[in-house]
């Protein structure tokens, strides 16, 4: 179920839906944007090759400057600010234009880890310069899209070959990122479960029942990759989809608490508490002062 009170924005561009990405320099995307918040539907890729900014993503804000690689998952929710004095390049990404494991089973988005990617860090030197050039390939490779197979499988595979390159850098830099095998497609499957079922479905049980696996096993998996078990998961998703509803929408609190499954609004209001260390209403003041 989507979380409709909050604006959606998925990847719209009619002219390259076949293609689904969309390389364009930062300076070209100021323009376009819109002051709020919303919910992408895609993945942005942003990398800062001068000045400094910042930019919130799901209610933390992050200094950004030359050097630093912004990505964004779909689902989050971002808002855009002052960037000014930001240069950089910009890479849309429509999930579907990634491989699957029908595909390419050794580099799908499981193999990238894209979901465990940070959305801020500081790329070093080499790796900086090699995906500023792979940035700009994709930039020439694009202004010269005709729409043909030829073009987008190549373009596909420039971008693919950047997202591997980082991904190989991520998982050497993090011990979560580069843990793999059984429990790697166990966090991923409850992982997106998660995603579909988290309003209305809060047991540890439905999840490991629905997917055959033991409670006991969706929790290492979750230690494993996460750093906490399979309810404290849960429970984070739960409370940061709250956080969002709270600052982002006109929803009442206790619309707020129905909305995410909760039978009674004292019931929501003692488990954001408890999670949180302060009441909904207290929250959304904090957040909207």
């Amino acid at each position: 179920m989507n979380s409709l009170p909050i604006k959606q924005t998925a990847f719209n561009n009619e002219r390259i839906s076949a293609l689904g990405i969309e390389p364009m320099r930062f300076s070209d995307l100021l323009p376009k944007l819109e002051k709020g918040t919303e919910r992408v539907e895609f993945y942005i890729l942003i990398l800062v090759t001068g000045g400094e900014g910042s930019h919130r993503v799901d209610f933390v804000d992050y200094k950004v400057s030359k050097g630093t690689l912004l990505f964004v998952r779909p689902g989050q929710v971002q808002e855009w600010g002052d960037y000014s004095r930001l240069e950089g390049d910009v890479v849309l990404i429509d999930p579907n234009s990634l491989p699957h494991d029908e595909m390419l089973p050794s580099v799908d988005q499981e193999g990238l880890a894209l979901i465990r990617w940070q959305n801020v860090v500081t790329l070093p030197d080499i790796l900086y310069q090699d995906t500023s050039n792979a940035v700009l390939r994709l930039h020439r490779d694009f202004s010269d899209y005709d729409g043909s197979t030829l073009d987008i499988a190549l373009i596909r595979h420039e971008l693919l070959s950047l997202l591997l390159r980082l991904a190989r850098w991520q998982s050497r830099v993090s011990p979560i990122a580069s843990a793999g095998g059984r429990a790697q497609k166990t966090y991923r499957l409850f992982a997106e479960l998660l995603e579909q079922e988290y309003i209305q479905q809060h047991s540890l049980s439905f999840y490991a029942q629905r997917l055959g696996y033991a409670q006991s096993t969706l929790s290492r998996a979750c230690v494993q990759f996460e750093g906490v078990t399979g309810k404290v998961m849960i429970d984070k998703r739960i409370v940061l989809e709250a956080q969002r509803l709270l600052v982002h929408s006109a929803m009442s609190v206790a619309e707020v608490g129905y909305y995410l499954g909760f039978s009674e609004a004292t019931n929501f209001i003692k488990f954001f508490k408890r999670m949180l260390g302060l009441t909904p209403l207290a929250f959304r003041e904090s957040r909207r002062v």
